[in-house]
């Protein structure tokens, strides 16, 4: 049998269709209906072909269920039925292989292309076992394991007889048959019992969806969701007709979900985060919450944050805070904080370049005495954001050379930020320009011969940088002179 391929995302920065706008969804509707209740051996056929995507109704599917029904006259027969039960189960076998079977094909699940071709699996030749066993007044339950399926015959006096419908010697597999060739006893044959661990019977129609599982899963690996998903979807709705078991209804469900998923994250590999999400609501409101399984749960996680991280980075936190707020509850809470974290530092980054200097400061300082502004990595961030503005207001001053100025803001800066290594580097630097401004107004003042004027400016400087070396040396050159 296929198994779904189970598409991985990562996390990163930076038949019909249906969908609002900016999408186009496959639809969620199962491809076939039937009827409830208990199945026929002809329901068998008329189902498989539905998910074999040959409706019955069709020409084609007409034509193979007229080749069954000559099948299952056969068996119906007074002079087959005179048989008794593990003959006739065997019996039925060597006619699939005389009338119908030709060559096993590991993937051809489809029960149209195994009556025109002979061509089959272990689902399909199963299905046509248990469809022919059930016209023949016989009790045949299925049987999968992880990677097979078959049959077991329940006989009257109590004995199971396995049936591996993709042999024709496969009636009771481990026993010695004697092979006839050209009509002499030539050779024995064993059909050893392989692929049967972890054995459990299912239901009828669990059975028959198998054909629906394989072919949900081709089409899964070509990325055509929009005919695997109404294949997956009849599949929950072929099941849910019968009180089959929890677990295998629980089995249907992941398998729909698994494809359900991999058609958002192929929206997410293309940026399409928000309708990926948009995709897996729509999911929820017809079948109801995916089960919990790691896979699912896992992807959506990444898809959410893959969408914050996309809105964000186009600068769209807002539409981040509203596609976020209405699914939260499905995250986990340490991603969730992630989530959070990163639209919250968004929207203070977004707003503070919509306003001044002082405004976004302001801002700024506000958010850092949030909780959210006091986890580790946003309150470095918000430092960090905060360090900038004061350098952005420093600036201008520094840029028409009031740079005592600058230097005063920026010791206000250092006030909120002082281990702020680069608010002291550029304080350090307009306080050298400023000594150097001084410098020259001595220097021009000196050499014009004012000296009075010269001390009055030298001696300004110094009451702000007495320690500065290059205005010291000016009080000695001036000292000198007088």
């Amino acid at each position: 049998m296929r198994k779904f391929l189970q598409i991985t995302i990562f996390l990163f920065f930076s038949c019909f269709l249906f969908g609002g706008e900016g999408a186009d969804f496959p639809s969620l509707e199962p491809l076939f209906s039937f009827k409830d209740g208990e199945l026929s051996s002809e329901d068998f056929i008329r189902s498989g072909l539905d998910f074999s995507l040959c409706p019955a109704e069709s020409d084609e599917g007409k034509a193979v269920f007229s080749q069954y029904k000559a099948l299952e006259a056969q068996v119906k027969s007074d002079s087959f039925m005179a048989y008794s039960e593990e003959e006739r189960g065997e019996k039925i076998l060597s006619l699939m292989y005389e009338r119908v079977l030709r060559q096993y094909s590991l993937n051809q699940t489809y029960i149209n292309v195994m009556f025109q071709k002979g061509t089959y699996n272990c689902v399909s030749s199963s299905v046509l076992y248990a469809a022919l066993a059930k016209a023949a007044g016989l009790k045949v339950h299925a049987v999968e394991t992880p990677d097979h399926a078959f049959c077991t015959l329940y006989l009257s006096d109590g004995r199971k007889i396995d049936v591996e419908t993709t042999n024709p010697n496969g009636f009771n597999p481990g026993s010695k048959k004697n092979v006839q060739d050209n009509g002499r006893s030539s050779r024995y044959q064993i059909v050893p019992k392989k692929y049967y661990m972890n054995r459990h019977e299912i239901s009828e129609r669990k059975f028959i969806s198998l054909i629906g599982k394989n072919v949900t899963a081709f089409y899964d690996e070509k990325k055509n969701y929009a005919m695997a998903l109404p294949v997956a979807s009849a599949r929950i709705s072929f099941t849910e007709k019968e009180n089959i078991p929890e677990e295998e209804m629980k089995a249907v469900r992941v398998d729909f979900d698994t494809v359900a998923m991999n058609f958002a994250v192929s929206l997410d590999r293309q940026k399409k985060s928000d309708l990926a999400l948009d995709w897996l609501d729509l999911v929820e409101n017809r079948w109801g919450k995916a089960l919990n399984q790691p896979f699912y749960q896992n992807s959506y996680e990444s898809i959410a944050y893959n969408c914050a991280a996309n809105l964000t980075n186009e600068k769209r936190a807002e539409k981040a805070t509203e596609l976020f707020e209405r699914r939260k509850e499905k995250i986990s809470t340490k991603n969730r904080t992630v989530i959070e974290e990163m639209i919250f530092y968004a929207l203070i980054d977004e707003k503070t370049k919509e306003v001044t200097a002082d405004e976004a400061l302001s801002l700024i300082q506000e958010s850092r005495k949030s909780p959210e502004g006091k986890s580790g990595k946003i309150a470095r961030k918000l430092e960090n954001l905060e360090e900038y503005y004061w350098a952005e207001k420093a600036k201008p001053l520094s840029k028409d050379e009031k740079f005592l100025e600058a230097a005063k803001i920026l010791e206000d800066g250092l006030k909120s930020l002082p281990n702020s290594r680069n608010l002291q580097t550029i304080r350090n630097q307009n306080l050298n320009n400023y000594a150097v401004q001084v410098h020259n107004n001595f220097a021009d003042l000196f050499n014009a011969k004012r000296l009075d004027e010269a001390e009055k400016v030298l001696n300004e400087g110094l009451k702000i940088l007495p320690k500065n070396g290059t205005l010291q040396r000016d009080l000695q050159i001036l000292r000198s002179r007088k």
